[in-house]
């Protein structure tokens, strides 16, 4: 099996599928309605089933991305899309101008939000797509599986790096929203996750993470939620190893001065 297959697809496919889905069930809709039109039935043509159901898709997926990212930014976009959503279907002529003008405010309200928090929305996205990649290139050549996971941290081996060059590796890899770090007296912790969003959290021992002590020892730790979005229960310390040496591997291309080839190797892993 080729490590594409290995991990669950995100759940950010289902906003297309959804809004797809919706515009089918509007022209469909439609198309009764003009035939009720034409047997004589006083409605009018507004979509108005199809629009509730986008409203209300657009509510329970924010719910949704909630439970799975802890980020409260995606529950309130949800509800503001879906109340901004239902008053459309009052926007068109023969309503009354207090739902035209509340459908005014939620629309705009909704933009700036989305602006407000662009930046928020920008990096969930780019530090999430990166950690799926990441995950797909430590599965690449794993082809063990067993029910094999544990909480405790997998000791990786050691590397030659002294502070200054961590602290270094550390930004590069935050720059590149490969890695949120986060800063402790003897060890820099390098925190990535394909659940909850790196943004949100407090600790680092809330999702996946590398640590990279001053010393130049290296533990791993998969936090279960990722470790169970593999189809397959993979080795869990060959998935373990196998990530510290994609980490290994990039802290040599930065003390070579190769950074680009960091993204270059991440974005092979589609």
């Amino acid at each position: 099996m080729s490590y594409q297959s290995k991990i669950r697809i995100s759940i950010g496919w289902i906003y297309p599928i959804g809004v797809l889905t919706s515009y089918i069930i509007a022209l469909v809709e439609i198309v009764i309605r003009e035939y009720l039109i034409k047997k004589g039935y006083e409605i009018i043509i507004t979509p108005y089933f199809a629009i509730s159901l986008v409203g209300l898709f657009f509510i329970v997926f924010g719910v949704i991305q909630w439970f799975r990212y802890k980020n409260w930014i995606y529950p309130i976009l949800g509800i503001l899309m879906g109340v901004t959503t239902f008053f459309a279907s009052f926007s068109f002529s023969g309503h009354s101008a207090i739902f035209k003008a509340i459908y005014l405010v939620c629309f705009i309200v909704t933009i700036l939000f989305v602006v407000i928090n662009w930046q928020s929305f920008y990096c969930h996205e780019r530090f999430e797509i990166n950690s799926r990649r990441l995950f797909r290139l430590a599965s690449e050549r794993i082809c063990q599986t067993s029910e094999g996971f544990t909480e405790r941290l997998y000791s990786a081996g050691k590397v030659e790096c002294g502070k200054d060059e961590l602290l270094g590796f550390a930004r590069i890899l935050h720059s590149y929203y490969v890695a949120r770090p986060f800063y402790y007296e003897n060890y820099i912790a390098l925190a990535f996750s394909m659940n909850t969003s790196i943004l949100a959290i407090k600790e680092v021992t809330e999702v996946s993470h590398i640590i990279l002590d001053y010393n130049g020892n290296i533990r791993v730790k998969i936090s279960e939620k990722d470790y169970r979005d593999y189809k397959e229960r993979l080795s869990f310390d060959q998935l373990c190893s196998s990530m510290a040496n994609i980490f290994i591997r990039f802290l040599d291309y930065y003390q070579k001065g190769l950074e680009s080839r960091i993204v270059t190797e991440l974005k092979s892993a589609k």
